[in-house]
């Protein structure tokens, strides 16, 4: 067998492009040598594992700086090879961030980066606000697998202590030993190249200086070095902005401080205790991403364990800043993002942050403990704190923005999100906040661990749907025209809040609450001026010109010249007073009476919030007191298939409401009291066996007589429990069994029709206005009646 060196034949070129493994020989004619070949099968089903000694690349954790580097030449290879499949071995990788762009690793495009099991990358600490272990800006066709990649959070410097000596700073850069002056050592912006970026110096102690100097250097501190100087430095936190440098790091890295102290003179020991306060006008360092991804197109992240950043584990948003706005266009904001099978925990900002990219989905990950230290329980990171976040933040950038809500046509942002089968728990302010985000589908997710922030989505984003999610220990906020169909929830809340059009259905809720208020548009009663045609509220309205808006008299009258079915256009607005059109911007409507004060103006489409399908429940309850877990404030709306036990149940309108009434058919109540004002309340049943709540279980109406408002009560059924009529209620087909009946001596006036009662007690003796009870054609069997002629009794049977 004869051996030999490839590189030691004449007819072998391996100068111009060195093989690597599994390349082959071909022969190239117009060389006249044998060149090394790629194989013909895809680098996909060929990975390229990555040599690190060849890349000098260290897996124990050592030489960051080489490391690093030899990664990204390593990527770059690979992509000159037109490899499109990179494997990292397992070991520990210390990472150092760039000088200029804070970023680790440069993922190209058309590449599949892997990182085998026990990978672990791990970023050296640093000071800057700003840091991407993995950039991929303005990448398309890229995949990130495995591993784990941990962020500095543990050791990140948020701020420098420099120290001082007596000595200052010549105009021209040279030092001096004037003595009433104090200069600092000297800063290397090398160093700390983020937190210096925009650096700020902090008042010191015992110094009465107004402001400070500060010169820059290259390399070295001396007259023929310096870059620059300023005069006029301000002291933080008076001077919240920070100040910059005059040329790029490599031409401008070194810094000195000086300061007069003639005004506060210090001794040589005062001086040498000085540690003044360097930050950065971005304090807050929230913006060290584990993955940032700008503008980046058909990208999957999936089974890498993501921790400890300063920001967020996962931040996607739009490519970069353009001058011009119509130099946008809809590639650069991303799309075609699929993060799966990620544990993303403990960053001090996000979990994942979308900003701006669409057709996004985030399935059967793991994002916990986001905000929090490793004790799960002390918080130590920067708000927001969320597991997911969806937020372009669109109206604050000059991007031409699509915006359905506001007729507003452009580029899509933060559209077509999908999350579904993810554990999201223990975050330090909210699971899940969608503050701009369109066509949001969240399904079958598991949120666990109280928050003040929970599960939300902002009140005017569209097309917003929560569809059989779990709900353990913190609460969903339902707002603006959120669909939820599915909910179960454990020792967790559903909250109704800012709705306008929300439709709520099939959901469970045990050892919590189903609560908040739906009373959007709705104004009430103005003051009427019938020589202007105006009408006035006593604080601001909200709307502006152009608003659609409806009378109703379902108290009092309208004014004459105003019509209950017409729609209504406002003209004229103030910010308490409007006057009416009835075309857009057309003539006002003239009035020639104020009505009769009841009636009430809206927006044409207020009262939309539609509940169906809810148990509310606890397995026992020890005594009564009261317990109000089905709790809302309506202004119309409707409920429907409610099951309350244990529990309390309020609905009730606002308090001066006069509006259309709130629809309520098949409430169940076992075991609990109730308190219904403004309803109309159908096919309801309200029973218990248990001592019943003192002064009465269910109370009908209000006990306001300003309040003249109607409840209606239909085909219910009350059995082992105290009913109070306080309100104006008319109350048909019922049946009472084994209950009481009683009143409040107020001007109100309640009836009772074609009901059944059975071994039920009337106590209406204290009543003192005429007419104030009516019981008409109803079936008694065993009844105990205590009255007085203030109740009527027409046509009763007593079996």
């Amino acid at each position: 067998m004869i051996k030999a060196n490839l590189g030691d034949l004449d007819d072998i070129n391996l100068t111009d492009n060195l093989p690597a493994n599994n390349d082959v020989l071909t022969y190239d004619s117009t060389q006249s040598s044998w060149i090394p070949k790629k194989p013909t099968t895809s680098g996909a089903s060929n990975p390229f594992v990555i040599d690190l000694n060849r890349w000098n690349i260290k897996n124990d954790g050592t030489e960051s700086a080489a490391t690093t580097k030899g990664i990204n030449d390593a990527l770059s290879w690979a992509k000159s090879q037109n490899i499109t499949h990179c494997i990292l071995p397992s070991g520990t990788y210390a990472l150092k961030i760039d000088n200029t762009s804070f970023t680790c690793i440069l993922m190209q495009s058309d590449m599949h980066f892997e990182m085998t099991a026990g990978c672990i990358l791990q970023l050296e600490t640093n000071s800057s606000p700003w840091y991407r272990i993995f950039s991929l800006k303005g990448v398309t066709n890229g995949r990130i697998s495995g591993g784990t990649i941990v962020g500095d959070k543990k050791t990140h410097i948020y701020q420098l202590g420099i120290k001082f000596v007596r000595g200052g700073v010549n105009a021209d850069g040279s030092l001096n030993n004037n003595a009433n002056s104090i200069r600092s050592e000297i800063v290397d912006r090398y160093c700390n190249p983020g937190l210096l970026k925009a650096f700020r110096l902090w008042s010191i102690s015992g110094v009465t200086a107004s402001g400070y100097s500060f010169y820059q250097y290259k390399d070295t501190v001396s007259n023929s070095t310096l870059v620059g100087s300023r005069t006029n430095g301000q002291f933080a936190p008076a001077a919240p902005t920070g100040r910059g440098w005059f040329a790029e790091i490599e031409n401008a890295n070194k810094m000195v401080f000086a300061i007069d102290i003639t005004s506060s003179p210090l001794s040589d020991a005062q001086i040498a205790q000085i540690t003044a306060k360097v930050d950065s006008q971005n304090y807050t360092h929230e913006w060290g991403h584990g993955i940032e991804l700008a503008g980046s197109n058909n990208i999957e992240i999936d089974h890498v364990v993501i921790s400890n950043c300063t920001g967020d584990a996962i931040f996607t948003s739009w490519l970069e800043y353009k001058l011009n706005p119509t130099d946008y266009t809809q590639e650069q904001m991303g799309s075609n993002i699929y993060i799966h099978d990620c544990d993303l925990n403990h960053c001090r900002r996000q979990g994942i942050s979308n900003a701006g990219s669409t057709d996004v989905t985030i399935i059967n990950n793991r994002i916990h403990h986001i905000g929090k230290a490793d004790d799960g329980v002390t918080e130590d990171g920067t708000a927001p704190m969320f597991g997911i976040d969806i937020e372009s933040m669109w109206s604050e950038t000059n991007i031409p923005t699509w915006r359905p809500e506001l007729n507003q046509t452009g580029l899509e942002l933060n559209t077509r999100i999908y999350i579904r089968d993810n554990y999201i728990s223990n975050n330090s302010r909210g699971h899940f906040v969608n503050a701009d985000g369109i066509n949001v589908v969240l399904e079958n997710n598991t949120f666990e661990g109280y928050n003040v922030g929970g599960i939300s989505s902002y009140p005017n984003n569209l097309y917003v749907k929560y569809l059989n999610n779990t709900i353990i220990n913190c609460e969903l906020v339902v707002k603006g025209d959120n669909f939820v169909n599915g909910a179960i929830c454990y020792n967790g809340n559903i909250k109704i809040a800012d709705i306008t059009g929300a439709v709520i259905s099939n959901c469970q809720i045990k050892n919590g609450l189903f609560y908040g208020s739906s009373i959007y548009g709705y104004l009430g009663t103005p003051t009427v001026d019938v020589p202007t045609s105006t009408f006035t509220y006593s604080s601001p309205h909200g709307m502006g010109n152009g608003a659609k808006i409806s009378f109703e008299q379902w108290v009092g009258k309208v004014p004459t010249g105003i019509s209950v079915d017409k729609l209504y256009y406002t003209v004229n607005v103030k910010t308490n007073s409007f006057q009416v059109s009835e075309t857009l911007n057309g003539t006002p409507v003239a009035i020639t009476d104020s009505g009769i004060t009841g009636f009430n103006i809206s927006r044409f489409n207020y009262g939309r919030c539609y509940i169906s399908d809810i148990v509310v429940e606890r397995d026992w309850r020890n005594d009564n007191t009261l317990s109000p877990n089905f709790q809302l404030i309506m202004t119309g709306g409707l409920i429907r298939n409610v099951t309350v036990k244990n529990y309390e149940i309020d609905i009730r309108p606002l308090a001066n409401y006069v509006g259309r009434p709130i629809q309520i058919d098949g409430v169940t109540l076992i075991e609990g009291g109730a308190n219904f004002e403004g309803c109309n309340l159908t096919n309801s049943s309200f029973t218990r066996s248990k001592t019943g709540i003192l002064g009465g279980d269910i109370s009908l109406g209000t006990n306001d007589a300003r309040y003249t408002r109607k409840l209606v009560v239909d085909n219910c059924t009350f059995q082992n429990v105290g009913i109070n009529y306080n309100g104006n209620v008319t109350n048909n087909r019922s049946t009472f069994i084994t209950s009481s009946i009683g009143k409040a001596d107020n001007v109100n006036m309640a009836v009772i029709s074609t009901s059944y009662l059975e071994d039920t007690k009337i106590n209406l003796h204290w009543l003192t206005r005429d007419k104030s009870m009516t019981i008409a054609r109803c079936i008694f069997k065993n009844v105990t009646a205590d009255t007085n002629s203030n109740t009527r009794m027409i046509d009763n049977i007593s079996l």
